[in-house]
């Protein structure tokens, strides 16, 4: 590679970064709708064009800055599992369904207006809602393993019950974290871990 080449390659890199940043503030500020390509390069500091060499359209940015996100996520939650008490017995029964919904809890807490707009737009975009599918199955499957690994189940289909219990800890999460219950959420998610460790284990 040329002296030049190297000298491009990082600015290039840069100039991502600042359309990624701009981009994730813009859509959780003021949502996908109301963001443009020109709205994004001017917070980024660059000119459309420049935009453009990065990036199709705002809708590949948007996906763009989603993954990103969901690698955030799942480093998040890997580095939670990661200092759990195997021993002490969290990642089995009551523990294990405690720390789900805790993590969920963390999830929605790195980026919540993001998530909202991927939430509303996964209905109404093929594109999002096929990306959120994605990784909504990366979610399921991190779960199966842990089911898996945590003790005996009182349920045969192991991969069905990931799937209802991964349904039913982002129904209540989201209903603590983006409207407003008439029950706190401590007692919310006391009843959800009850009712989830109910359904798994004898």
């Amino acid at each position: 590679m040329t002296k030049d080449g190297q000298t491009r390659q990082p600015r290039a890199e840069r100039t991502r970064r600042q359309i990624l940043e701009a981009g994730a503030e813009l859509f959780s500020r003021e949502g996908y709708h109301a963001t443009s390509s020109k709205k994004i390069a001017r917070a980024a500091g660059i000119s459309v064009g420049s935009f453009y060499n990065h990036f199709r359209d705002k809708k590949e940015l948007l996906l763009a800055v989603y993954r990103e996100h969901v690698e955030k996520v799942h480093e998040t939650i890997l580095a939670a599992l990661q200092d759990a008490d195997f021993a002490g017995g969290r990642r089995k029964g009551r523990g294990l369904v405690e720390e789900i919904i805790n993590q969920t809890l963390r999830v929605h807490s790195l980026s919540p207006e993001l998530h909202r707009q991927m939430t509303a737009l996964r209905y109404t975009d093929e594109d999002v809602a096929r990306v959120v599918a994605q990784e909504d199955q990366r979610v399921a499957d991190m779960l199966v393993r842990m089911l898996s690994e945590g003790g005996a189940l009182r349920v045969d289909d192991v991969e069905a019950a990931a799937w209802v219990v991964l349904a039913s800890v982002e129904q209540i999460v989201h209903a603590i974290k983006m409207s407003e219950p008439p029950i706190a959420g401590e007692r919310l998610v006391a009843a959800l871990a009850e009712m989830v460790h109910r359904f798994l284990y004898p």
